[in-house]
């Protein structure tokens, strides 16, 4: 290799340790070749004695110095790469400097830190080679100017000041130099690196691309690597300049420039940058629609801060497919079971009820005794519907947890509203708001993701031509199943689609009832939520304009660890919620009370009249807790106990005994339940409640009665 080539080399590699441009490099360099030389001539102008003997030539010298210096600014612009300006200017500046310090008055001149200044600039701007060699240059121009002196004005040479001379001219390039290697060092290696991860980007299989942000804090592509060309199948110098959401759906630009926002608002300083995940949409040039998972984040790249995002392509990834089915079947299933447990103990409740009916009108032995044979086969399928149940609940207990903690709600959500947005068909939006912190809920994570699902799904049947599907959630404080630092969570889900008709707001919940008939839907999607949200004590609500949008609010209950509730509620717990399956000393029942008896199957209401007329108790009969609650009102009315089904539709049991508690009144209730195995149901004691689960016997009904009005 050539001189020449080797200080080419020099100066290529000081332009990249520089993060500057090799021609700004050099350009600032002649400003500060200016500035100090001008410094150093009003210097002498005031402080050389012998300024005036010297002027002449000293004026000649510094304006062929200034005119080089300014002839080389445009050769510098036109030919940055120049080795032989880089030789010479050091030797021009070490030249004039000893020229300077001979008129000055020799070694003793203040312009020999000009020596000093030469060196360290030479060496910051273009490495330890231009160091050593303007270093060498100095040591030979002072040796030079203080021979010259000493032979021809015959000055004498002050020995102590020579070797402090050379000492510093040694001693502090020295030292920067040995700063400057472990700079060098630590830049070669973050070159090193940086070309690494370029290669591994530009020749990975997968779509990558960076960006960064415009003046109009929009994200522009300023790199992306061949994968990306196949992937989308465009031409990658397009792409540069474009902004980012260039690569997705119309739908979905939105979603992708807040995505690309947050991942480069979440640099600070050179801290850990966190990772952004979006599941996108787009279209290659052929048309077909692409599925995307897109991962971004922050990092520093030649002294600013770019995004790079990795994408991933999982159009054809049934894992996906796959794991949204699992979650509708594990919904439809959960429904399908609480349905079926739900409408066989009202069978068996019936088929009870009707035998000890019949018991107490006939004395036959024989009919008595096959009438006990169909009481206790009832019991023993109510047994059967509870180990069933118990299986099922142990089978699901590592995998659902009675309560989702808040701080993994929105990740979970975030990720189940990327993939219920790549189901969406191409001409429909879907955003979603999460507001944070979320608290912890009284509910599953899977039974949440089921609630979302089934509700973005109808919407989307909503909805026949281009529309907009947005989800928010938060925490709702104000609402009646919040409590004091324990906030419940509100979902809302939103459509502009078709709406719902004032005349079939009643049925949307109904099971296998779908405005959709002959065009897909089961009619099981909302039946499904509504159960859920029920079953976990929260309230569902819907409110529609037809032909303009609609609108579904839940709240779900918070979950309060038992830590936090009092000693107190624990005992007054234990004392008021009883297991009335199992057979134990009860206090004797009361006769001739007046009894509010709801219920929204109307043979059970009849046969539990039945068994109230027997143990000599009088009745009012509701089939819904909205009937339950009129009837309460009326003052002409005065019951002494009320007897409530759980599940009904208008009112809920628990709603009825709620509002029966808001209204100031301590009247006893029992409430009868097919979900009894479910724990969360024991919030009932909150209202004083007592609990007895389907089916419902004689003996249950009186022993129920008995605590009921003796704890009252």
């Amino acid at each position: 290799m050539s001189n020449r080539n080797i200080i080419e080399n020099w100066m290529l590699k000081s332009a990249h340790l520089s993060g500057t441009s090799l021609a700004a490099t050099q350009i600032a360099q002649v400003y500060a070749r200016l500035f100090f030389a001008s410094a150093g001539l009003l210097y002498m102008l005031f402080h050389s004695a012998d300024f005036p003997v010297y002027e002449t030539g000293l004026m000649l010298v510094a304006s062929i110095y200034f005119a080089i210096n300014l002839i080389s600014i445009p050769m510098i612009r036109r030919t940055p790469l120049s080795a032989f300006r880089c030789l010479v200017f050091p030797i021009l500046d070490i030249s004039v400097v000893s020229y300077a310090m001979m008129i000055d008055g020799g070694q003793s001149s203040n312009i020999f830190f000009l020596y000093l200044l030469i060196i360290l600039g030479n060496g910051l701007r273009f490495g330890n080679p231009m160091l050593l060699y303007t270093q060498i240059l100095s040591l030979i121009g002072l040796f030079t100017m203080i021979t010259y002196t000493y032979v021809t004005y015959h000055i004498a040479i002050d020995q102590t000041l020579l070797f402090w001379h050379f000492g510093m001219l040694l001693a502090i390039p020295l030292y920067v130099y040995l700063i400057g290697q472990q700079v060098e060092k630590a830049v070669k290696g973050q070159m090193e690196a940086e070309k690494t991860s370029y290669n591994l980007l530009d020749k990975g299989p997968l779509p990558v691309f960076t960006f960064e942000m415009d003046r109009d804090n929009t994200p522009r592509i300023v790199y992306v690597n061949g994968a990306v060309k196949e992937t989308f199948q465009r031409n990658g110098t397009d792409l540069i300049g474009e902004s980012a959401d260039i690569l997705t759906l119309p739908e979905d630009r939105q979603e992708m420039i807040a995505f690309c926002r947050a991942t480069l608002g979440h640099h600070h300083g050179n801290q850990p940058n966190k990772t952004e995940t979006l599941y996108i949409r787009s279209r290659d040039i052929s048309g077909n629609i692409l599925k995307l998972l897109c991962t971004a984040i922050c990092m520093r790249w030649h002294n600013r801060w770019i995004g790079v995002c990795f994408i991933l392509d999982i159009s054809e990834r049934e894992a996906m497919q796959e794991e949204l089915e699992s979650v509708h079947r594990q919904g439809y299933m959960s429904t399908l079971v609480a349905g079926i447990v739900h409408d066989f103990r009202n069978v068996l409740t019936n088929m009870i009820g009707n035998a000890e009916v019949l018991q107490m009108s006939t004395k036959d032995t024989l009919s008595i005794q096959q009438l006990n044979a169909i009481i206790a086969a009832g019991e023993r399928g109510s047994e059967l519907i509870t180990h069933l149940l118990e299986l099922s609940k142990n089978h699901k207990k590592d995998s659902i947890s009675g309560y989702a903690e808040g701080s993994i709600i929105v990740k979970r959500l975030e990720n189940i509203m990327g993939l219920a947005r790549l189901q969406m068909p191409p001409y429909i939006q879907l955003d979603c708001q999460i507001d944070t912190p979320l608290h912890n809920v009284a509910i599953s994570m899977i039974e949440i993701e089921q609630i979302l699902i089934n509700l973005i799904n109808n919407a989307a049947q909503a909805i026949n031509k281009s529309g907009q599907i947005h989800v928010h959630v938060c925490n709702c404080p104000d609402h009646r199943l919040s409590r004091p630092g324990h906030p419940c969570m509100r979902i809302q889900v939103t459509d502009n689609g078709s709406g719902i008709l004032d005349e079939d707001i009643d049925n949307v919940f109904e099971a296998f009832w779908t405005s959709k008939n002959g065009q897909g839907g089961t009619g099981l999607g909302l039946t499904t939520v509504q159960r859920i949200i029920k079953r976990n004590h929260g309230s569902i609500e819907v409110k529609s304009v037809p032909n303009q949008k609609t609108r579904f609010i839940i709240h779900l209950p918070p979950y309060i660890p038992e830590s936090a509730e009092s000693d107190n509620s624990v005992v007054k717990k234990n004392k008021r919620t009883t297991n009335l399956n199992k057979q134990k000393s009860q206090p004797d029942a009361p006769s001739n009370c007046h009894v509010l008896l709801v219920d929204d199957v109307p043979d059970i209401l009849k046969i539990h009249q039945s068994m109230l007329a027997h143990l000599k108790h009088t009745s009012v009969l509701a089939e819904n807790g909205k009937e339950a609650l009129k009837a309460f009102l009326q003052e002409n009315k005065h019951f002494d106990l009320v007897i409530t089904d759980y599940c009904m539709p208008k009112m809920d049991g628990l709603e009825l005994i709620e509002h029966i508690r808001q209204l100031g009144s301590n009247i006893p209730v029992i409430m009868i339940t097919a979900y009894a195995e479910d724990n969360q149901l024991q919030r009932a004691d909150h209202y004083n409640a007592t609990i007895i689960n389907k089916p419902v016997s004689m003996e249950k009904f009186q022993q129920a009665i008995a605590e009921a009005m003796a704890a009252a």
